[in-house]
């Protein structure tokens, strides 16, 4: 397992690399969903599970290497995750938004629309998140993890279907088991 997530050298076939990008999708969901019960540490760990991207970017390079391309493209792929992650992750989330979330968007435009200046409308920005965050995020939270679960699987089913597997020795390697 170590191997899989924490190192870029070598190959992995499409099994291990849907296996690691669903162990990843899993924490990113848990990560999500722990804004549900506390948002101000949901917040921060949302903020800190960048780190999760090392692991993607190695899960990626190996599976570049299997079809025998450079580990450079991963930048390009986890790129294309990313987009795809956090769009299925808003517009999702979106279908749960409520009174909280929609009351927190409304203050926000008109705030924005009445020239405010940026410290003013960063110093209203805070407050109005301390109001409406914690609820907000109860309306949004679980269709938002569902959304970059789903989003972050899709991204590797995608990549799979690019990337074809070399069913021979390359500079990578020989070709990962079955």
């Amino acid at each position: 397992m170590a191997n899989l997530l924490f190192s870029p050298s070598g190959r992995i076939g499409p099994s291990a690399f849907l296996k690691g990008m669903g162990i990843l999708a899993i924490i990113f969901a848990i990560v999500i969903m722990i804004s549900y019960f506390n948002f101000q540490l949901g917040g921060v760990l949302f903020l800190l599970s960048g780190v999760f991207l090392i692991p993607m970017f190695f899960l990626i390079i190996k599976r570049l290497h299997d079809s025998g391309k450079s580990g450079w493209l991963s930048i390009l792929f986890v790129f294309l995750t990313m987009i795809i992650a956090f769009t299925l992750y808003s517009v999702v989330g979106n279908f749960g938004a409520g009174d909280a979330t929609n009351a927190m968007t409304e203050a926000m435009e008109e705030l924005m629309l009445s020239g405010a200046s940026f410290t003013e409308i960063a110093m209203a920005s805070q407050e109005l998140t301390t109001e409406y965050g914690q609820a907000a995020a109860k309306e949004t939270t679980p269709l938002s993890a569902v959304g970059a679960f789903i989003g972050t699987l899709l991204s590797a089913f995608l990549i799979n279907l690019i990337l074809k597997q070399d069913p021979h020795d390359n500079q990578y390697g020989q070709p990962p088991l079955a």
